[in-house]
């Protein structure tokens, strides 16, 4: 929650544009994180999404380094040593999107760190 309300805070402009559900899906035991972003608030809470426009899953780890990887145009950067092992973990599965490729560079490009 701290992350997303982290990038809502410097981002609001581009939260305010997304207008989807999100599910994350972590690989431990933790339970399905369900965020949805509406015009005027965000809602982040645990448990599956009902409709989710974009569901993101892997190990809680990777997923975190998706968050740090530095973005060109949305996605990671190739140029850069975190971004390479972003994409890297893209191509080897070991993170899974289902749903628009757009959406993911709208969502990373709200919740960065």
């Amino acid at each position: 929650m701290a992350i997303v309300e982290r990038g809502v805070a410097r981002r609001p402009d581009q939260a305010r544009a997304l207008a989807i559900e999100v599910e994350l899906r972590m690989e431990e035991s933790y339970p399905p994180v369900r965020i949805v972003f509406a015009r005027d608030e965000v809602l982040v809470e645990d448990g599956a999404a009902r409709a989710p426009a974009l569901r993101i899953s892997g190990a809680l780890s990777d997923l975190v380094a998706l968050l740090v990887a530095p973005l060109v145009g949305g996605v990671p950067s190739p140029m850069n040593a975190r971004g390479r092992a972003a994409l890297g973990m893209f191509a080897s599965r070991r993170v899974r999107i289902e749903g628009g490729l757009g959406l993911m560079r709208s969502l990373l490009g709200v919740i960065r760190l």
